[in-house]
Parts: structure tokens; C-alpha cells; sequence
């Protein structure tokens, strides 16, 4: 994950702010607050503070993928009719 701070080029980033965990996965802070409290999302907990490691969002991210069906025929158009 590429970060851009007030206009500097950071390098890539292993653990991040709750914050940047929420750009990174588009879920909102709330949501990211509520999962990791419920040890759904992966974090480290430090004082206050909440950080998460990308790898294991992205392993997250990649085991709540789902597989697409091509055997599966669409019948209709998009409001299915």
C-alpha cells in the first residue's frame, strides 16, 4: 500500500491506522471498529491504539471472496425481465 502523507511519497507500510485500514478496504472506521472488537478483522491492540497488518487484511479480504458461477445462465436484462 502506497501512502500519501500531506504530499510526501511514503514507502509501503505494514501496519496501519485504522484510518488508512478503512481507504485500503473501503469499510468504513465504524464498521472496521465494530469487526475487530468481534476479532472478525485482524488487529493489534496497543494502549489506544488499534493497528492492523495489511497481510492479514488482504488474506482476510481474499477468503471472503466468492466464486463466480459460470455454469450459471442469465436469463432476462438487469431488472430482470
Amino acid at each position: 500500500m502506497k501512502i500519501e502523507s500531506k504530499g510526501k511519497n511514503m514507502t509501503k507500510k505494514r501496519y496501519v491506522n485504522i484510518k488508512e485500514v478503512s481507504e485500503y478496504t473501503s469499510l468504513s472506521v465504524k464498521s472496521l471498529y465494530e469487526l475487530a472488537s468481534l476479532g472478525k478483522v485482524p488487529s493489534i491492540k496497543m494502549g489506544r491504539r488499534v493497528l492492523f497488518d495489511l497481510q492479514e487484511i488482504d488474506k482476510m479480504m481474499e477468503s471472503m471472496k466468492r466464486d463466480c458461477n459460470n455454469d450459471e445462465e442469465i436469463i432476462g436484462d438487469i431488472h430482470g425481465n
